[in-house]
């Protein structure tokens, strides 16, 4: 272990307050780099929490705890209010007043991710504290993930300097957390190679591309792991029945026939099972899957007509968001026994169901890494994807699991009954073995961070 003193600053940490992917990361990633680096954590004080356990579970990594009541702990939710972005700037304008007065002892790096933390890098410049470099991962670069409020956010920071990047972005009315942070950190991470290339390009640098192509020689592209101590379905507490390679054949299909009757859905065990497991928005790209299903579903019945294959698939969906794409799935299954929809929010159900499925579709429009097809592949479920970001970094076609390129329906349709003529041949059994062989635990990419840390600090 080297002696830097690293502090990592997060929105969310799991299993304490998760609300998505940056929640997985932030609970996994600090107990692989404790190994390399003395690391703690900080977040939020959220109501939601009921108990402040001092330790990330199994590990050594300690947790601080921030709390702002009327920002935090008198908050019901964690995210969703109108004032989200003054909420963090507080939290961040906190930390660094912290790591002023030296409560989180010597600090070296402070790692942020997303627009929640990004204020830290100018605070540090700001309150004119030494020899701390920061690190800002972006884990989404979306327009509704950059954290824009009107200027009136300023006056919660009480900065005391003239800074240039703040003068430079309040010339459009608002200003923008996540473009400070780009500006201000040290150096920049994605969470996959393929989009730290993506974000210099306009189509996906939610309209910061310019100042992200600033800043190119300073962003490194890290693939995201998962956490396999949690996602094994040798040991997962939450499926129904447990397996390995050995016997993953006959349980998965025990697994698919009782998530079958605990759903009481009207499918078929015996025919291959779709899963979709996302917000239902339109960057998942549940809209091209909607479509595709019903070109899917056309195309199987005329095939069935010809006898040329006497089953079907089905797609079950498990999911929250946008209520007029949850009408859509729903009027589709009013029309078929073959979809399903899950409206609702619920990671023991998604465990089920990644052990009970044979594929799982992310057709996202963009996908900065993704962890659902790492998970899916790490329970011997193939995983359809579009060719962008992590998924691109993590699929390989047709070697453990199918790759399509363009954000069409129509391709689409076309990869799932290419992969549904593959389905019960060899050629699948070797696939699901390639998958379930692939290592995806943050091993490799906790040492790629405490590179970053060395380089940063002048180490290497």
């Amino acid at each position: 272990m080297t002696n830097l003193k690293v502090l990592f600053v997060a929105s969310e940490l799991t299993p304490i307050a998760k609300v998505g992917g940056l929640g997985d990361v932030a609970g996994a990633l600090p107990k692989y780099l404790k190994e390399d680096v003395d690391i703690s954590v900080v977040i939020p004080a959220y109501q939601a929490i009921k108990e402040k356990v001092e330790y990330i579970p199994n590990s050594k990594v300690k947790i601080h705890y921030i709390d702002i009541p009327e920002y935090f702990s008198k908050r019901d939710k964690i995210y969703g209010y109108t004032d989200d972005p003054v909420r963090y700037a507080h939290f961040d304008v906190e930390v660094v007043n912290k790591i002023k007065d030296g409560a989180f002892g010597k600090v070296d790096i402070v790692h942020i991710n997303d627009y929640h933390t990004s204020w830290i890098p100018i605070l540090i410049k700001d309150r004119n504290i030494d020899g701390i470099k920061t690190i800002l991962t972006i884990h989404n670069l979306g327009s509704t993930y950059q954290g824009r409020y009107s200027l009136d956010l300023l006056d919660h920071l009480n900065l005391s300097q003239i800074h240039p990047s703040v003068e430079e972005d309040k010339k459009d009315g608002e200003i923008n957390p996540l473009l400070q942070g780009i500006l201000n950190a040290s150096i920049i991470s994605t969470v996959s190679p393929t989009y730290a290339k993506e974000i210099l390009e306009k189509e996906y640098g939610g309209d910061l591309d310019y100042f992200l192509n600033q800043r190119k020689d300073d962003i490194y592209g890290i693939l995201n792991g998962i956490d396999t101590t949690i996602f094994d379905p040798k040991t997962d507490p939450n499926i129904y029945v447990n397996y390995d390679l050995s016997d993953y054949k006959e349980k998965k299909a025990t697994n698919k026939i009782r998530l079958i009757e605990e759903l009481n859905l009207k499918f078929s065990s015996s025919q291959p099972l779709y899963s979709f497991i996302a917000r239902l928005d339109a960057q998942k790209g549940v809209s091209i899957l909607t479509e595709s299903i019903m070109l899917t579903e056309i195309t199987l019945l005329t095939k069935s007509l010809q006898n040329v294959r006497q089953d079907s698939i089905n797609f079950l969906f498990l999911g929250t968001g946008d209520e007029k794409i949850a009408s859509k799935i729903k009027e589709i299954e009013a029309s078929t026994n073959d979809v399903k929809l899950e409206f609702t929010f619920d990671p023991v159900l998604a465990e089920k169901i990644y052990a009970a499925s044979d594929v799982l579709i992310i057709p996202s429009k963009y996908e900065p890494c993704g962890l659902t097809q790492m998970i899916a592949m790490r329970y011997g479920t193939l995983p359809i994807v579009r060719e962008t970001g992590g998924l691109k970094d993590s699929v390989e076609d047709q070697i453990n699991g199918f790759v399509f390129k363009e954000f069409d329906e129509v391709e689409l349709k076309d990869v799932i009954l290419e992969s549904f003529k593959i389905f019960g041949t060899s050629k699948w059994d070797e696939m699901v073995k390639n998958a379930m062989r692939k290592d995806f635990s943050w091993d490799k990419s906790s040492k790629e961070y405490v590179k970053l840390y060395k380089k940063m600090t002048g180490i290497l």
